[in-house]
C-alpha cells in the first residue's frame, strides 16, 4: 500500500521502492542531478543525487526525501536553474570558461576541484543560472544603460505603481522600457509601493490593503495593470507590526496571479538579519512559500552611516546574510545591492583650540558618473572608491565601484542564492555588468521560469 502513494505521501530513503521513488528520480534528473534510470528503486545513485540536491539547496544533507525536499522539487520550475555542460573530447576547464564567458570562481563553486583536474568525455559540469534584475532610475541615462547592457540582465524593474490617496492604483509601466524588455527577452517587473508625496506612508498601505473590500479592489486593478508584465514586486515600507497580517492576506489574494506571473516580496535585510524577532516573527520561512522570491534590500535601508564609508561593506553584508539564511530559504533570496554612492560635507570640530577632526554630515546620494567627473578634477582615493575635494567646506564621496560590486556579487554563488538586483540603472559604474556576467550565467524570460 505504501508503495502506491504519490510523491510526498511518505518519507523516501535508501532501499525503498515504488512509483513515488520514480517520480523523485524524474524531478531530480530534470534539475540536472543524476539519479540513474527512473526505475522506482531508491539505490545509491539516487541517494547521491539527492544529497547533491540537498547540498546545493542548503538543506540538511542526509539523503532522505522529506517535506522540505518534496516542496522544493515540486516547485522546481521556480528554482535557480542549472545548466549541465557535457564535456567534449579534449575539452579543458579553461575552454569551458571561455565558452560561457565565466571566471574560474563560477565553475569551482559547484564542481569539486578534484573533478575538474582530469576531465573526461561525457562528464557533467554544473553551471547554475541566476536572475539579474536591474532597477530603472528613470531618464535617458537609465534607458541607454539598459540598451547597452541588456545581455547581462534577466529583467528590469521600476517604481512604476503606487497606492493612491483614494485606495486606487496609480501609475503605469513606461512604454519605452516595456518595448525594450520585450525585444530583448527580459522579465518586466513593476514594483508596487506605498510611496506618497511625503515618502513611504503606512496609512496608504492600511487604506488599500488593511480591509478585505479595498484589498480585493486593488487585486482587480493589478490584474489590468500587469498586462504584458512578467511579474510583480511588492515593496511596502513604514509599516507597523499590526500590518503583517494584511501583507499575508494580500499575498494569499495574489496566489491566482502567481500561476501566470512571478511574485516577489521586498524585505529590509537589516531587519531580517537581526538576531531578535523581526516584523514577521519567526515565520519568515512560511512567508517565503507565498512568493517566488524575496528581494533583500542592502542599499537604502543601510544608507548614510554616521561617517563616510561604503553603504554596506563586504564584511557587514556577509554577517547580515548569514543570519538571514537562518530564517529564509537561500534559493529564494535575491540580493538588492547599491550601484551609487554618498557625499558628506565636513564640519571642523574645535577641541582645546585645535582643529583635529571633522564632523561629517548632510549625506546625499551621488551616481557614479558624477563621482567620475569629480575624480577627473580632484583624483581618486582609496583604490578608486573615494573622492575628496573642497577646502573651506571639505567634501568626501564614497562610491560603489566594479571592485566592491564584484565582491558582493560573488556571494550569490557562494550561498546558492536566486540572484542579484542592482539599484539602479543609470547610476552605476557601467563596468559592473561585465563583472556580473563573468560570475553568473544569466537567466532570461524565455527560459520558462
Amino acid at each position: 500500500m505504501l508503495a502506491s502513494k504519490r510523491l510526498g505521501g511518505r518519507v523516501l530513503k535508501l532501499g525503498m521502492q515504488g512509483p513515488d521513488v520514480a517520480a523523485l528520480q524524474k524531478l531530480l534528473a530534470d534539475l540536472g542531478f543524476d539519479p540513474g534510470p527512473p526505475d522506482g528503486e531508491f539505490g545509491w545513485l539516487t541517494y547521491e543525487a539527492l544529497r547533491e540536491f540537498q547540498r546545493a539547496m542548503r538543506l540538511q544533507v542526509d539523503g532522505v526525501a522529506g517535506k522540505q525536499v518534496f516542496a522544493l522539487l515540486q516547485d522546481g520550475n521556480r528554482l535557480p536553474t542549472r545548466r549541465v555542460h557535457i564535456v567534449a573530447p579534449g575539452e579543458t576547464p579553461n575552454r569551458i570558461l571561455r565558452r560561457y564567458g565565466l571566471r574560474p570562481e563560477a565553475l569551482y563553486a559547484y564542481n569539486s576541484s578534484r573533478s575538474l583536474k582530469r576531465l573526461y568525455e561525457g562528464q557533467e559540469i554544473i553551471l547554475p543560472e541566476r536572475l539579474v534584475i536591474a532597477y530603472m532610475a528613470g531618464g535617458d541615462r537609465s534607458l541607454k544603460s539598459l540598451l547597452w547592457h541588456h545581455r547581462f540582465l534577466s529583467g528590469v524593474a521600476g517604481l512604476w505603481l503606487q497606492l493612491g490617496e483614494r485606495q486606487e492604483l496609480v501609475g503605469s509601466i513606461p512604454e519605452p522600457v516595456a518595448e525594450a524588455a520585450r525585444e530583448r527577452d527580459l522579465f518586466l517587473l513593476p514594483v508596487l509601493t506605498n510611496l506618497g508625496e511625503g515618502g513611504y506612508e503606512g496609512r496608504l498601505f492600511r487604506r488599500a490593503v488593511g480591509r478585505r473590500g479595498p484589498r480585493q479592489k486593488l487585486i482587480g486593478q493589478l490584474r489590468k495593470a500587469l498586462g504584458g508584465a512578467h511579474g510583480l514586486i511588492l515593496d511596502f515600507r513604514g509599516l507597523a507590526l499590526g500590518d503583517v497580517s494584511s501583507i499575508a492576506s494580500l499575498l494569499d489574494g495574489l496566489m491566482p496571479l502567481r500561476r501566470q506571473l512571478l511574485l516577489f516580496l521586498t524585505l529590509a535585510a537589516r531587519d531580517l538579519g537581526r538576531p531578535w524577532r523581526g516584523m514577521f516573527g519567526d515565520d519568515y520561512w512560511a512567508l517565503a512559500q507565498k512568493v517566488d522570491g524575496l528581494i533583500l534590500r542592502f542599499d537604502d535601508e543601510l544608507k548614510a552611516p554616521s561617517r563616510p564609508g561604503p553603504i554596506i561593506d563586504d564584511g557587514r553584508l556577509r554577517e547580515v546574510l548569514a543570519r538571514v539564511l537562518e530564517a529564509v530559504p537561500a534559493w529564494k533570496v535575491i540580493l538588492r545591492l547599491p550601484a551609487y554612492g554618498w557625499q558628506w560635507t565636513g564640519r571642523p570640530l574645535k577641541r582645546l583650540g585645535l582643529w583635529p577632526a571633522l564632523a561629517w554630515e548632510n549625506p546625499e546620494p551621488v551616481p557614479y558618473h558624477q563621482a567620475l567627473s569629480l575624480a577627473q578634477e580632484h583624483g581618486w582615493g582609496d583604490g578608486g572608491g573615494r573622492v575628496d575635494y573642497g577646502q573651506e567646506n571639505p567634501r568626501r564621496v564614497w562610491i560603489e565601484t566594479v571592485k566592491t560590486m564584484a565582491a558582493k556579487a560573488s556571494l550569490v554563488n557562494k550561498y546558492n542564492l536566486a540572484g542579484i538586483a542592482v539599484f539602479a540603472m543609470g547610476l552605476e559604474d557601467p563596468r559592473i555588468w561585465k563583472e556580473i556576467g563573468a560570475n553568473h550565467l544569466i537567466r532570461k524570460a524565455g527560459n520558462n521560469w
